[in-house]
């Protein structure tokens, strides 16, 4: 990709890594996600800690002096390898701002079909306040160099944000598949993450959202909740949900219905 091969030659893997985490911060989600914008907003701050992790694991936010200290520690091979998913990363976010670009030219203006979804009014308190919390999380985790600044964009239509959560997510399996040996680094933080989200009412649809894209958030949460004496299952259904709740309950959850066996619909 040109995008991306232009990325990779201009910076380093720690540049890389910080605009790759910073390129969440200019995702909006159009008013058409209606109900799945709180779900929806969960994913993308559930990929960007999942990166920011990973880059946390390879001490690519702590104030580099020598990138060529980092390459001889890491691997110059692998290194490159990184870069090149990096910059793939970035050209993944590019192709979606495309996207969203081409459908508001497009647009009727009059029938708010550009309109945006916002924390405050879209998403109840407990989500909102665990999305931040994610969202704080990974920006300490850059080092705060090569931070891009651009404006923000909205994507409109679910099929194109599924589209985009698909591509990041192989993609940083491809990053966390470079490096084995940090693995035990990654759990450590993972962790350290879970264990200042308290007991949020929002955990068990983290635990839902993790369970599609990160497993290893997905066991932490679950390790946690049977310490805490709430180790089960519980089959759940709506609208857009269906599936298995793992941990424990802990407040009022829009859109979900317990107690009921599974039936058809759309995950959220």
């Amino acid at each position: 990709m040109e995008t991306a091969g232009l990325a990779v030659g201009a910076l380093s893997l720690a540049g890389l890594f910080n605009n790759a985490v910073q390129c969440f911060e200019f995702v909006q989600l159009g008013r058409s996600f209606g109900k799945d914008f709180e779900t929806s907003q969960l994913k993308l701050e559930c990929a960007r800690l999942r990166l920011s992790r990973w880059g946390a694991a390879l001490g690519l936010g702590e104030d580099l002096q020598n990138e060529m200290l980092l390459e001889a520690r890491l691997g110059s091979q692998v290194t490159e390898q990184a870069k090149q998913l990096l910059g793939q990363t970035l050209a993944v976010f590019e192709e979606a701002k495309g996207v969203s670009s081409k459908y508001v030219s497009q647009a009727k203006l009059s029938d708010g079909q550009i309109a945006v979804c916002n924390s405050q009014e879209n998403m109840d308190p407990p989500t909102a306040d665990l999305c931040n919390h994610m969202r704080q999380i990974s920006l300490k985790r850059q080092n705060r160099t090569s931070i891009l600044k651009k404006t923000k964009w909205a994507l409109y239509q679910e099929k194109h944000f599924r589209r985009l959560i698909e591509d990041i997510k192989e993609l940083i399996d491809g990053l966390i598949g470079l490096f084995p040996a940090s693995q035990e680094d990654q759990q450590r933080l993972c962790s350290a993450e879970v264990s200042t989200m308290g007991d949020s009412a929002a955990m068990p649809l983290l635990s839902k959202v993790a369970s599609e894209q990160d497993a290893l958030l997905t066991g932490v949460i679950s390790k946690l909740a049977a310490s805490k004496g709430a180790s089960y299952s519980t089959v759940f259904s709506g609208d857009h949900n269906s599936g298995v709740q793992v941990g424990q309950n802990m407040g009022s959850m829009r859109e979900f219905t317990f107690g009921r066996g599974n039936q058809e619909g759309r995950d959220a």
